[in-house]
């Protein structure tokens, strides 16, 4: 829906051109009335419009004053100009201001309508070509990082399913792996940051520095990079022929990954170094022994993560190399469970479940985690880290959010609190996860009741004002929503178009005053809002199958007749 606004000193006009227009109604318009020059620019002030219909020669500020300010403040708004006077100099004028169409007022109706159905037209092209797509696709680029990191972080923390990774979503995002065959994973922390480096961004552009640093290095194979925490890294590495043979091979021979675990082990010592050199940044690595099929990543990614934390000697810039130190990266299968738990203890905290399908997500989440905690209750340290961060997490969303409590009643807070008020720590577990899932029903309850309460005051208001001004713009006034985004709102949760509410309640109203009052049909038009006799009666037909005075004949009782 587009928003005209027509401009002009002669009340007669601006409402004539307003009336045609709003007949047209397969032209979706939002209309609105300015009778000068100030008057308009008030209104351009406070919203956008996207055309503007002004007359050229107004007392006071001119179409032509007019026109520079819309150009300055919205340059996409299509102008055109109306005038009784066919003077060049102003035509002129107004096409080289971009003015986009300039017509005499004594021209017909016909020629007005097809000067805006054109400016809707180009409005309509402009948005679908005005570098849209070119923006898009910049933001796109600029946000994969993000995405890889999303991604493949996921994955290997165990918060995505292996059934997430497909094939056209690595192209998409520019990962150079192939799902066919094994993968080599790498494990990297940056040790110590020099002195003078404390701002995030200096950090992040070192951090790519060293992923060029390795990819440099490790040219002759597939490594994609991805960053972790502020000094934590990981790479992921195939030999480069699985991809140039693509998904005719399921995997590179045998020779070729031994060749390739031995190049990669060998390397890691050049890398370390090149940074410490180059860089000032000392480097800890941890390899995998092998590559593995890829839903065995997740478990490699925590032996790995975890040998690496436990580290050798000072703890700084070693390589580490899985097989070859003492323990073996030994890590038991609790304490790879205890990672998943952690990070999807971090997915949950970093979600606010704004969509229905977060929403959904979180209460599989939240679920999951009932489970996968059964063995842990007796691990007493574990058990309280866990507790914590998400009682810490539940009581912040519920202040953050204001959730009425009276909607929380069956939870009582000191129970989420003080997990001893339980019979057993599963209780309390239980009885936590309980009171998260419910916040989250709570808080959707009021939103949807907020909603509720929007549709039902634009409702009341449109009843009680059907012989005022109902346009968009006044109704996302009165609720406090962008007008575009209200009539979205009202039409999702209605099934109905506001304009067409609006429309069927003014007829409703109309069809008991025809029949219950004496009104002749000129004040009942004024009296449900329409703006001409003759819009009323053809709406009227419209709706009714009949004219006004047909529904009254018709309909009346014999004591009115």
């Amino acid at each position: 829906m587009n928003r005209l606004l027509i401009v002009d000193d002669e009340p007669i006009i601006v409402d004539g051109i307003y009336r045609l227009l709003q007949e047209e109604e397969e032209l979706q318009l939002d209309l609105h009335r300015a009778y000068g020059g100030d008057e308009a620019l008030e209104k351009l002030n406070a919203i956008r419009f996207d055309i503007v219909l002004s007359d050229i020669w107004m007392p006071g500020m001119t179409g032509l004053e007019l026109q520079e300010h819309i150009n300055e403040r919205w340059p996409a708004c299509k102008i055109i100009f109306l005038t009784g006077h066919p003077d060049f100099n102003y035509a002129q004028t107004a096409i080289r201001n971009q003015c986009m169409d300039y017509i005499l007022k004594t021209e017909s109706d016909e020629t007005l309508l097809r000067s805006v159905r054109k400016a809707i037209e180009l409005l309509q092209t402009e948005r679908m070509n005005a570098g849209f797509l070119d923006k898009a696709s910049e933001q796109f680029q600029l946000a994969v990082p993000a995405l890889q990191r999303e991604i493949l972080q996921g994955f290997c923390e165990g918060t995505q399913p292996l059934k997430s990774l497909k094939p056209e979503l690595l192209k998409s995002l520019s990962i150079p792996l192939t799902l066919d065959g094994k993968v080599m994973l790498v494990m990297g922390r940056v040790d110590r940051w020099p002195i003078q480096m404390t701002k995030a961004a200096d950090k992040a552009h070192m951090m790519f520095a060293i992923h060029n640093i390795a990819k440099e290095y490790l040219s002759s194979c597939a490594l994609q990079s991805v960053d972790v925490e502020h000094n934590r890294f990981f790479w992921l590495i195939q030999p480069k022929v699985l991809l140039e043979w693509g998904s005719t091979h399921a995997a590179a021979p045998e020779d070729e990954w031994s060749r390739t675990i031995r190049f990669v082990h060998g390397t890691l010592e050049m890398i370390q170094s090149t940074s410490l050199e180059l860089l000032k940044i000392p480097l800890s690595l941890a390899a995998a022994k092998e590559g593995v099929e890829w839903r065995e990543i997740p478990a490699r990614y925590q032996k790995l993560r975890a040998g690496l934390s436990r580290g050798l000697g000072i703890g700084q810039e070693t390589i580490l190399i899985e097989g070859q130190q003492s323990g073996d990266f030994s890590v038991d299968e609790s304490e790879i469970q205890k990672q998943t738990i952690r990070q999807l203890i971090r997915k949950w905290s970093g979600n606010d479940y704004v969509s229905e399908e977060e929403k959904q997500e979180m209460y599989k989440l939240l679920s999951l985690l009932s489970g996968m905690m059964d063995p842990f209750y007796e691990d007493v340290g574990f058990f309280l880290e866990i507790y914590y961060a998400i009682a810490s997490h539940l009581l912040t969303q519920l202040n953050r959010w204001s959730v009425d409590h009276a909607a929380l009643e069956e939870v009582e807070m000191d129970r989420v609190s003080h997990y001893q008020l339980h019979a057993t720590r599963k209780d309390a577990f239980h009885y936590l996860i309980h009171a998260a899932l419910r916040l989250i029903e709570a808080r959707d309850d009021e939103k949807k009741e907020y909603t509720n309460q929007v549709v039902s005051r634009l409702n009341r208001y449109v009843d009680e004002h059907l012989d005022s001004d109902l346009s968009l713009t006044t109704l996302s006034d009165l609720v406090h929503l962008n007008p575009y985004y209200m009539s979205r709102l009202y039409k999702q949760m209605t099934g109905v178009n506001l304009p067409d509410y609006i429309t069927d309640e003014r007829i409703k109203k109309a069809k008991e005053l025809v029949v219950e009052s004496h009104l002749k049909m000129h004040e009942i038009c004024k009296k449900v809002g329409f703006e001409s006799p003759a819009y009323f009666t053809r709406i009227f037909k419209k709706k009714t199958g009949s004219t006004p005075q047909e529904f009254r004949e018709k309909h009346q009782p014999t004591r009115f007749k």
